[in-house]
């Protein structure tokens, strides 16, 4: 059997192998009088049960690719499968870290004949070392030609010129290899070795979640591929065995699933209530990139636009899904593009804010800041509001939405972190201080602080501005501030920890409060307290939709509905074992994210579930867009999915 393959590690053969393993260990100690000591296995348990763990750090920053849109035909496979993206970022599988990335495909090499030679074969490869870069339909000859010279010379010599001609067209996959396998991962690298391995579990798991990823990193961190790959494909040995048994144990803690009967993870096609069921039919399409898409889509005049871990910006028709146009930048993109105006503007982990036109997708401006953009910049005016690095410290810019060029750099240092977006409103910029207590208002058209006001902590939140007044949250506190001073109207401090700092949520003359184990309903004009719910800490923001506010506990792990005017409560329904994230309500529809990785969505009325989505993957950033009786959502599994609303 070839080592590295799952269809050799079902939950049947998985077991045998362990049950095999251990048998051998007991015969070949039973017959051995003195048997060399078996080295002692890794710690396979603490990587196995440890859910917290993170890929790798990123690899350095790819070279600037070519700045015109690429068009094409779209993907549209409802059950899309992972796709190895060569972007250094946590994918479903990446590139080894330690090689530069490339950002075009892999060149297509020659069949080598019999008589040919390691020249012959390497010929065709670019000069610049390349990576290793797999994706569906990606064959050996593929992975062949992403492979420094020497590693394909070695494979060469080893293999031979008529061997490695028949793998060239074979599809990527380590099962049925034989021997070969050992050869392979003799030859390569280690951090090559580990990505061929995960990139063939994720093919054939349909995907792995980022824990997983995590935890195999880890896990193959503390082994040879090249022993694993020897150790199942020789006559057993007690150190064999022992390291096999290690070995599987601890893939058996990364992915649970081998050792419950489970395999690849549901259908994309949609499935019933929270419970499951059979599968739906709403899905409309769905479209495949080359890389998580952890930022929710925009949709804006029938198009798409959404980012992806393959670097590139994608604007798809909302209907079909096709591909109108797609943009390649340096890096990742976490960015929720912003429409205003026919341009797009979004950013990139490349250091840089984009503008491009809506319609072709081709490049207006680009503006370097010096830092990661993850966030969706703020547009108002005519002029685009972000953080970035100035002067050594992360300050407002303010660029012409037309040009580029910068208007003006706030004077005071804001905070660091992907969170935090100026906030513009009428004629002035809204935004936190990077330190304790300082939350300025700013001059749109100058960037003058106009005031600042001193409030009860770190600003974290977004405030919201109405009649004069800005209200705003800070920890467990909320004030409401003069808009033309920034003096304190009046103050609510609950003393309660710990708390969140969800944006300010103002409706109907109500401030909605909830910082810990409450909802407080405020009186916007008094600050005095109108009523007070109890759920337990919430786990997202609550949502206020038609005289009903809409809460999900992440403690008590269930949702409700209350009365926004009296806090009555309507209904609850349970999540289960799952906490519920980013909330909306669209047209009689409750939508939310668990933490299992469903979108799910539920009667606005009851709370009765009617439809739920294996999206993949759960964060405090909302994957999905509901608009025009369609609901958008993106997720780890590198694709964007149209399903049509409940």
């Amino acid at each position: 059997m070839a080592l590295l393959s799952l269809n050799s590690l079902n939950p049947f053969r998985l077991f045998c192998l362990t049950l095999a393993g251990l048998m051998a260990m007991v015969a070949l100690a039973a017959c051995s009088s003195d048997p060399e000591p078996a080295p002692a296995p890794p710690d396979a348990s603490a990587s196995a049960g440890n859910t917290d763990l993170q890929p790798l750090a990123d690899a350095a920053q790819v070279p600037e690719p070519t700045n015109m849109p690429v068009t094409g035909s779209p993907q549209r496979d409802p059950a899309p499968a992972s796709i190895i993206s060569p972007a250094p970022t946590p994918l479903v599988v990446r590139p080894t870290p330690t090689r530069r990335p490339v950002t075009s495909p892999v060149r297509e090499i020659a069949t080598p004949s019999a008589a040919g030679n390691v020249a012959d074969a390497a010929s065709t490869i670019p000069e610049n070392e390349s990576t290793l870069q797999i994706s569906p339909g990606s064959t050996w000859g593929d992975v062949y030609g992403s492979l420094p010279e020497e590693e394909q010379s070695c494979i060469m010599d080893k293999i031979g010129a008529e061997r490695l001609g028949r793998m060239q067209d074979r599809p990527f996959g380590l099962e049925g290899l034989e021997q070969d396998s050992v050869i392979l991962l003799d030859c390569v690298s280690d951090d090559t070795a580990r990505e061929l391995f995960l990139a063939d579990t994720a093919a054939q798991m349909g995907g792995l979640t980022r824990e997983q990823e995590g935890c195999l990193r880890t896990l193959l961190g503390g082994f040879s591929p090249a022993e694993l790959a020897a150790a199942s494909t020789g006559e057993p040995t007690p150190e064999g065995a022992l390291l096999m048994l290690s070995f599987g144990l601890g893939l058996v803690g990364c992915i649970p699933e081998l050792a419950q009967g489970g395999g690849p993870p549901p259908s994309p096609d949609g499935a019933g209530p929270l419970d499951g069921g059979a599968p739906d039919s709403s899905l409309l399409w769905s479209f495949t990139t080359g890389g998580w898409v952890l930022a929710a889509p925009t949709v804006v005049d029938g198009v798409v636009y959404a980012g992806s871990d393959d670097h590139s910006l994608y604007a798809l028709m909302a209907d079909t899904g096709e591909l109108l146009w797609s943009y390649a930048t340096g890096d990742v993109i976490r960015s929720t593009p912003t429409v205003v105006d026919g341009k797009v503007f979004f950013g990139s982990n490349d250091n840089h804010l984009y503008a491009l036109d809506a319609i072709t997708g081709q490049e207006l401006w680009k503006y370097d800041t010096g830092d990661w953009v993850q966030y969706s910049p703020a547009v108002s005016g005519g002029r685009v509001y972000f953080g970035a690095p100035s002067g050594g410290d992360r300050k407002v810019h303010a660029l012409d939405a037309a040009t580029g060029e910068a208007a003006w750099v706030a004077e005071h240092p804001f905070p660091i972190g992907a969170e935090h977006t100026p906030t513009p409103a009428g004629d002035k910029v809204y935004a936190q201080g990077a330190e304790y207590g300082q939350f300025f208002a700013l001059d749109a058209v100058t960037g003058q602080a106009v005031w600042q006001a001193e409030v009860g902590g770190y600003v974290e939140s977004s405030p919201t501005v109405l009649d004069g007044v800005v209200y705003l949250t800070v920890v467990n506190q909320a004030y409401a501030l003069d808009e033309s001073t920034g003096d304190v109207i009046w103050e609510v401090n609950t003393e309660e920890f710990p708390a969140r700092d969800f944006p300010s949520l103002v409706v109907s003359g109500i401030y909605y409060l909830a910082p810990s184990d409450k909802v407080y309903a405020l009186d916007i004009a008094t600050g005095e307290e109108l009523w007070s719910y109890e759920p337990g800490m919430l786990s997202t923001a609550p949502v206020v939709d038609d005289g009903v506010l809409y809460g999900a506990s992440g403690s008590a792990e269930y949702i409700f509905a209350l009365d926004a005017a009296t806090g009555e409560e309507l209904w609850t329904q349970t999540t289960e074992d799952f906490t519920t994230n980013a909330l909306s309500v669209a047209e009689g529809v409750l939508y939310g994210e668990l933490s299992n990785g469903q979108l799910v969505a539920a009667n606005a009325g009851s709370g009765i579930p009617v439809w739920s989505f294996e999206k993949g993957g759960f964060s405090d950033v909302r994957g999905y867009t509901v608009k025009d009786g369609v609901v958008y959502s993106a997720g780890p599994n590198n694709s964007v999915y149209a399903h049509r609303a409940p």
